[in-house]
């Protein structure tokens, strides 16, 4: 419904930062529902500060009375972009780095399912988890975009009508597809879905609409291990985990999938020898054919990556660089 610009903030002194613009295209100005979708978004965003979900800086309208977002610029490539970029030069995604980016990513999840407003829970689901909404920068962040089709548990009018489901077809959960409204449990298994095809390389789901739909609805999941022989079973096991069917199955929360998946990545002696961040600039650079330039004595070429678990009760697990 939206298309993004990139555009530079300009202030005193030179200051210049780029930044995301995304407006409402023009064939869409007149519809009621989508306005009010695209504010929502605009007010969601604005109260999600977490640093896995793109910030919103400022919302308004131009002299068109058309509304716009200013969100912040990711430099890098969309997890589906990063992801092609290896499959089309035959190549097998790092197994350690996709791990790496769910965690991050369900961190972001936990936050806006686990929102708090005036005391209160305030819960937001956010309904479209894919590979096109995750944003990997060069400087190795991992960020959850794409809050248009969220569902805040505050808001009183509802955005969809009885009998539609909002997202896209191949990420929706079982539940879903007998009319069960969204929850946290349905983002998890569109996160399912996103590192099964990170993994595999190809789309879990395949076929027209209507067989997309009857796979999902009867449960119908390809066995990872044998597309991806070179995996962990515990990882393999991670992702099945959160693609059951029946959602009292599935992993309780974002966080405790992330928590499954930093057991993984503690189970090697050695997560990987270069940042994700490093990753994405090589993957552009494959994709463009523009190659890197030269790096010399730079840290990110002497990176680990370390989970780590700050809250010794067991809160989100965070990935960080670490120098060897």
């Amino acid at each position: 419904m939206a298309e993004v610009w990139r555009a530079d903030m300009r202030g005193a002194a030179g200051f210049r930062r780029p930044v995301a613009i995304k407006m409402i295209k023009p064939e869409f100005k007149a519809s009621d529902e989508y306005i009010a979708m695209f504010v929502e978004e605009a007010r969601v965003g604005s109260e999600l500060q977490h640093a896995n979900i793109v910030q919103v800086n400022d919302f308004g309208q131009d002299e068109h009375q058309s509304y716009y977002l200013v969100m912040e610029w990711v430099d890098g490539l969309s997890l589906n972009a990063w992801v092609h970029g290896h499959t089309g030069a035959g190549l097998a995604t790092p197994w350690e780095l996709v791990a790496a980016i769910g965690i991050e990513t369900l961190n972001g999840l936990d936050a806006a399912h686990t929102r708090r407003k005036d005391g209160h829970r305030a819960p937001i689901i956010h309904r479209d988890v894919s590979p096109e909404n995750l944003l990997l920068g060069v400087s190795g962040a991992v960020k959850l975009s794409d809050f248009g089709l969220s569902r805040a548990k505050d808001r009183i009018a509802r955005l969809t009508r009885p009998g539609t489901i909002k997202g896209k077809i191949a990420y929706i959960s079982p539940e879903m597809t007998i009319g069960k409204e969204a929850s946290p449990q349905s983002d998890v298994f569109a996160m399912g879905v996103t590192l099964w095809q990170a993994l595999a390389g190809r789309r879990l789901f395949e076929g027209d609409y209507l067989e997309m739909f009857r796979k999902i609805m009867h449960g119908e999941i390809t066995p990872l291990a044998p597309l991806r022989p070179d995996i962990p079973g515990a990882l393999v096991q991670v992702v099945h985990h959160a693609l059951e069917p029946v959602p009292a199955n599935r992993f309780l929360s974002a966080r405790e999938m992330a928590q499954s998946l930093a057991a993984v990545l503690r189970s090697v002696p050695r997560v990987t020898d270069g940042t994700l961040g490093l990753s994405v600039a090589e993957t552009r650079a494959r994709i463009t054919g523009k190659p890197l330039p030269p790096v010399r004595g730079s840290m990110s070429t002497q990176m680990e990556i370390s989970v780590v678990t700050d809250d010794p009760a067991g809160g989100s697990p965070k990935i960080r660089p670490r120098s060897r």
